[in-house]
């Protein structure tokens, strides 16, 4: 499944509604990712013609992420197609967004690039973020939020990922970082539009996986361990619905085929 080549229109979702979201938890855990955006309040809306979107809502220190714009933003990016968007998110410097709105928010607009940035670095692993502890907890805890919301995309539009979905039992799964606040992800497979989310699941999980300890859950999101011998061992507990929690395992590996440093 895995050698299955990835559709532009899912990473394109990818990017803006699991990657981006992992912007809020972020600002909230990283003083240096505060500091970038200090006391801002505006806001930048994304958006691919004819597709997705999603705007990040700074007020006062925090950023709010939401599918799709409530009210005129500061900004408006606009991308021609997903792999224009993709482009960008992937560092091509000639995949310039078309700013339709707000192009002369010079201050917001490189504020938002170096915040960026920051998440990338956070995200991929580099070395100067893992060398540190604090690092290498906003690592693992943003690799999970963007894990677990991810699998709403792959569900929506990736044939290899669908064809697991479809032959595995319906159910919520919740993931879950023992003794780490608000660290819990949960997707409800066969809910209409296979919705996902970060924080309090909607109701009972019919199965929950839980890692021991943040470096359970650190060496599980890299690889770094064998994930049966810890589920042997109680480091990883399965608690539930196992068939559900195990071909959702799978369909993840999928994320690595789109989301890889």
């Amino acid at each position: 499944m895995s050698a299955a080549k990835p559709n532009p229109a899912v990473l394109s979702r990818l990017y803006l509604s699991a990657v981006l979201p992992c912007l809020t938890d972020l600002v909230d855990q990283d003083a240096q990712a505060r500091n970038l955006i200090g006391t801002l309040n505006a806001s930048i809306e994304l958006r691919v013609v004819g597709g997705p979107s999603a705007v990040l809502r700074f007020d006062s220190g925090r950023i709010e992420w939401q599918p799709k714009a409530s009210q005129w933003p500061s900004v408006i990016l606009l991308f021609v197609g997903a792999a224009h968007l993709n482009a960008f998110f992937s560092g091509k410097t000639w995949a310039v967004p078309l700013p339709i709105w707000g192009a002369w928010r010079i201050s917001l607009l490189a504020r938002f690039s170096r915040l960026a940035q920051r998440l990338e670095a956070v995200l991929n692993g580099n070395a100067e973020v893992l060398t540190t502890e604090a690092g290498r907890r906003l690592h693992t805890r943003l690799t999970l939020i963007a894990a677990g919301l991810g699998l709403h995309s792959l569900a929506e539009g990736d044939r290899a990922a669908i064809a697991v979905l479809q032959s595995i039992p319906k159910g919520l799964a919740a993931f879950i970082i023992h003794n780490e606040p608000k660290s819990t992800v949960w997707f409800d497979h066969g809910s209409p539009g296979h919705t996902a989310g970060w924080g309090e699941p909607p109701r009972r999980p019919d199965v929950r996986i839980v890692f021991s300890t943040l470096n359970v859950a650190y060496a599980a999101m890299r690889d770094e361990i064998d994930s049966m011998a810890a589920v042997g061992t109680g480091a990883i507990q399965v608690d539930g619905l196992i068939p559900l929690a195990d071909g959702l395992n799978f369909v993840m590996e999928r994320l690595r085929v789109y989301l890889q440093p």
